[in-house]
């Protein structure tokens, strides 16, 4: 440690002892031993700044789920878009059949009537779609306005039921590096070690310190006497400039029992981390377990949802054949129209919820970066792309 000290005093009347004493010095300190705590507190400064780069690793897994998220969010929005549109583009054609037809004034009112709720489901997915946009653009730190071509599906990538429900061969190993990835976790493995170093610092209180300071001393003296009064005194007045160095040895016998207040308070704290440790290593099991199973749960009601438009477009045609031979009425080809509108939407849905599912067992599993936004080797160099692995690596295509 550098330093700067000034001094002064003013006697009065002492025999030989001046009546002015002025001195400044500049020092350098050097602790060359505390009881351990120099060298606790250089260890825990490492794992501060290693603590705040796992942190800062994390955030940026949560970044990326959120930005994976608003995109596939997009996508869900443009889905129902086409929905929308291909039951406006029907109802408009049945439209015109019948206008141009003989039919009865009924029918063309009821197909008005479902194109124009088609019209408003259709603008209102517009907004939507438009609103979701403008979410992913924030979360890209874009402007609102960018204007940009999506790329991709919501099924690309997805695994199968049985793929999804598939146990690792070594379920103990997983686990154990799974907790090496994750960088949550591992940011309370480093806060726990550092608050292990607070227990040496609070001990170094009662150990002993060992400080060397060398100073180079600016003196000014005066005793106002006449210069060579007596051999035996001073001059009335000189400059005393001289280095200075110091060896202080420091061992501390008692201090009301303070040491030994912060040891306890450091080893609660200790005890608190640990605590911190054992309880998020139990959430990341229950993380994986839940997002494993959510996934799955995802993936069985996506295949549900294509077995229900698959039914819903059977239907339709059915419906169509049977009004066409006067078999059924105009109100069974329109229910089963929007029952198809719904089936796709659903399905949709379902895409989406599988789509974060998934998103959510790679963050769990602390795979989310290198598996959600994995650059392909096939791409060309030099093309300008959003990272990721299909189809987030085509987001934009400018």
């Amino acid at each position: 440690m550098l330093s700067l000290q000034g001094q002064g005093g003013a006697y009065d009347n002492i025999p030989r002892q001046p009546d002015n004493d002025l001195s400044a010095r500049v020092a350098v300190s050097q602790n060359l031993y505390s009881g351990g705590a120099n060298q606790a507190r250089s260890r825990q400064g490492k794992l501060g700044v290693k603590q705040a780069e796992q942190s800062l690793a994390d955030m940026k897994e949560t970044v990326a789920q959120s930005v994976w998220n608003a995109f596939y969010d997009v996508l869900f929005r443009l889905e129902v878009v086409h929905a929308q549109n291909d039951a406006l583009e029907y109802y408009t054609n049945a439209e015109k059949v019948l206008t141009s037809g003989r039919s009865s004034g009924l029918d063309l009112s009821r197909v008005r009537q479902q194109k124009e709720n088609a019209r408003s489901q259709s603008y209102a997915a517009v907004n939507n779609l438009g609103a979701s946009r403008i979410e992913l653009c924030r979360l890209l730190r874009l402007p609102p306005q960018t204007q940009f071509n999506l790329a991709g599906s919501l099924e690309e990538g997805l695994p199968s039921v049985e793929e999804a429900s598939a146990l690792p061969d070594d379920p103990a190993g997983e686990l154990k590096e799974t907790l090496a990835r994750r960088s949550d976790y591992q940011a309370l493995i480093t806060a726990r070690d550092s608050k292990a170093q607070d227990i040496t610092i609070a001990k170094a209180g009662l150990r002993p310190s060992l400080l060397l300071t060398s100073a180079y001393r600016f003196g000014y003296r005066s005793n106002g006497q006449p210069a060579g009064q007596s051999p035996m005194e001073p001059p009335a007045s000189d400059s005393e400039n001289q280095w200075i160095a110091t060896l202080t040895l420091n061992v501390p016998v008692f201090d009301n029992g303070a040491t030994s207040g912060r040891v306890r308070t450091a080893r609660g704290e200790l005890e608190a981390a640990e605590h911190a440790v054992a309880e998020k290593e139990e959430r990341v099991r229950s993380e994986i377990a839940t997002n494993w199973l959510s996934l799955q749960n995802a993936l069985a009601s996506l295949a549900a949802s294509r077995a229900s438009v698959k039914r819903a477009q059977e239907s339709l045609k059915l419906a169509e054949s049977g009004y066409r031979k006067r078999g059924n009425t105009q109100i069974d080809v329109l229910q089963t129209r929007n029952d198809l509108t719904n089936a796709l939407q659903q399905q949709a849905m379902a895409l989406k919820n599988a789509r974060f599912a998934q998103g959510a067992l790679w963050k769990a599993q602390g795979v989310f970066t290198e598996k959600a936004f994995r650059t392909p080797v096939d791409k060309p160099a030099g093309k300008k792309r959003l990272p990721g692995k299909a189809p987030l690596e085509k987001l934009f295509r400018e």
